[in-house]
């Protein structure tokens, strides 16, 4: 079966996709935080190695802070976090910021999408509305870190001309992995 894509600039961005009724990716909502930590805990199980926090430490974070957290990523200027959504089932999500020290850089960061959506286009939609966030802020540049081993993850950057950096640091969460700074330039 082929798959027929249909995408939204903005916030929104809508797929069909082998078989699929439809995916919707849309930022967050106030009033998700317990939402947004059941997946952020199954993406740090389902992928410990592509993270800079661990599985344990996040378990340990109160609802408060995931109430607090949706909040601030649902109304912020300067961080939103994105979900793709299917039949009211979150299988995907990804957060940018605005870089601390430089309002015109966006980090991208914390993108996961569920292993039964896999090739499906999910992750490219996912990266797509954040560089679309960054284009709408004015922004020069998204930039990400990923692991030098997830050859998944930097083939999808790299289709998404996201360009290598000689810039290296350990893994926060795995000090024996090695993460890459790769930019994708706006202007």
């Amino acid at each position: 079966m082929g798959r027929s894509r249909e995408t939204h600039v903005g916030n929104n961005a809508r797929v069909k996709s082998r078989g699929l009724r439809q995916m919707n990716v849309r930022r967050i909502k106030t009033d998700e935080g317990p939402r947004l930590r059941a997946i952020r805990l199954n993406a740090l199980a389902d992928a410990p190695s592509a993270f800079g926090s661990s599985l344990e430490e996040e378990q340990a974070l109160p609802s408060e802070h995931w109430t607090r957290y949706a909040q601030e990523a649902a109304t912020s200027e300067t961080m939103a976090i994105f979900v793709a959504e299917e039949d009211e089932h979150w299988f995907g999500l990804v957060r940018g910021f605005v870089h601390k020290d430089y309002s015109e850089i966006v980090r991208l960061v914390s993108l996961w999408v569920d292993p039964s959506r896999w090739r499906l286009g999910v992750g490219a939609m996912l990266v797509e509305t954040v560089i679309d966030w960054a284009r709408g802020r004015g922004a020069k540049c998204v930039q990400l870190w990923v692991t030098e081993t997830n050859q998944a993850a930097r083939s999808l950057y790299t289709r998404k001309r996201f360009m290598d950096t000689a810039h290296t640091k350990l893994l926060p969460s795995n000090p024996s992995l090695r993460e890459v700074l790769m930019v994708l330039e706006l202007i």
